[in-house]
């Protein structure tokens, strides 16, 4: 026997939406809340990245005016007495180690600066020896107000000049 027509007309039953089936809302649910998290970290990384710092601009040398000061303090030696002169030049060559070496010395003694001093291999230990000595004398004369002779006077700023041209130098 053979049949024909076997197949009849089917209608393909309608379908719904994706937007209305409960598998499409989790599935977009799903997408949108992927996309927030990626989102929300992506602005969490760029927020906390830091960004590049610009290279600091060169300082200008400024051992011309450390020179200069001393000589402007040799000047006027006889006018001011042995202590604010033991005193202004030990503040001249503590601001030009500060300056040059990058060492917190303007406001540390004489012995926490030769402890810090021992770390850094810019000053070498012959120029951490001068300075040691210099400093010393320098705080024997403030604070111990020992009296320092012309010739001592004059012998702080020579050797107050020689640090700052050998630290020039280098």
């Amino acid at each position: 026997m053979i049949r024909t027509n076997l197949i009849e007309d089917l209608t393909l039953i309608p379908l719904q939406p994706w937007w209305q089936t409960p598998r499409g809302i989790v599935s977009l649910l799903g997408g949108l809340l992927a996309v927030s998290v990626v989102a929300w970290l992506v602005f969490r990384w760029w927020s906390r990245r830091v960004p590049p710092s610009p290279a600091p601009a060169p300082e200008p040398d400024r051992t011309a005016d450390f020179l200069a000061r001393l000589d402007a303090l040799r000047g006027r030696k006889e006018a001011v007495t042995p202590h604010d002169f033991a005193f202004e030049c030990s503040e001249v060559l503590r601001e030009y180690v500060e300056w040059r070496y990058r060492l917190g010395i303007r406001f540390q003694t004489t012995r926490e600066f030769l402890d810090a001093a021992l770390d850094r291999a810019e000053l070498g230990a012959e120029q951490r020896g001068v300075l040691g000595e210099y400093l010393r004398f320098c705080d024997r004369v403030k604070f111990a107000r020992q009296e320092a002779t012309p010739a001592e006077e004059d012998q702080l700023i020579e050797t107050a000049a020689a640090v700052v041209r050998k630290g020039a130098a280098r």
